[in-house]
């Protein structure tokens, strides 16, 4: 079973169990479909079902069934809620979910390896990968510099030079 990180617990929230969370997705609804998360404890995955969900100032409040008092889940601030992944939302073609991408080596025209992607920057405009090599470089997720995107090669193939500068 695959697990990937959608956000983390912040802290907890008044007296009842619930939590502040921070989710990474750039679009709230998906976090209502979810009917399970996991989190990490001593080595092991623990299934976590929320029983309410509701978002304010950019922050969503979970509270989880079976946990009702603060004490319940003060373990969890700061840790990172999972999902399996073959609950995660399908994808139209040509879109990737962070985790698919993050470790790919990046290639250049000529198949050279320029770096390995580190983590991506969402922006307004467009995506940015943040690939590391001795010096970091930054390569906006635009058609004009990334030419594919292989997942079972583990590739990213780009071209120009601009953002190597």
């Amino acid at each position: 079973m695959k697990c990937v990180s959608i956000g983390r617990i912040v802290s907890t929230h008044g007296l009842k169990g619930e939590v502040k969370f921070l989710y990474y997705n750039e679009t709230s609804e998906g976090l209502y479909n979810y009917k399970t998360f996991l989190i990490k404890k001593a080595d092991e995955w623990v299934e976590i079902k929320p029983e309410r969900i509701r978002q304010q100032k950019g922050f969503f409040f979970i509270k989880f069934h079976g946990h009702d008092t603060i004490e319940k889940v003060t373990s969890f601030t700061n840790k990172e809620l999972f999902v399996k992944e073959e609950d995660l939302p399908p994808l139209n073609e040509d879109e990737y979910y962070d985790y698919q991408l993050i470790g790919l080596n990046v290639i250049d025209e000529k198949g050279t390896i320029i770096g390995i992607v580190d983590h991506i920057i969402h922006t307004k405009a467009n995506d940015i990968l943040v690939v590391k090599r001795e010096k970091e470089i930054l390569i906006p997720m635009i058609d004009i510099y990334i030419k594919s995107i292989d997942l079972k090669e583990s590739v990213i193939q780009v071209e120009g030079e601009g953002f190597l500068a």
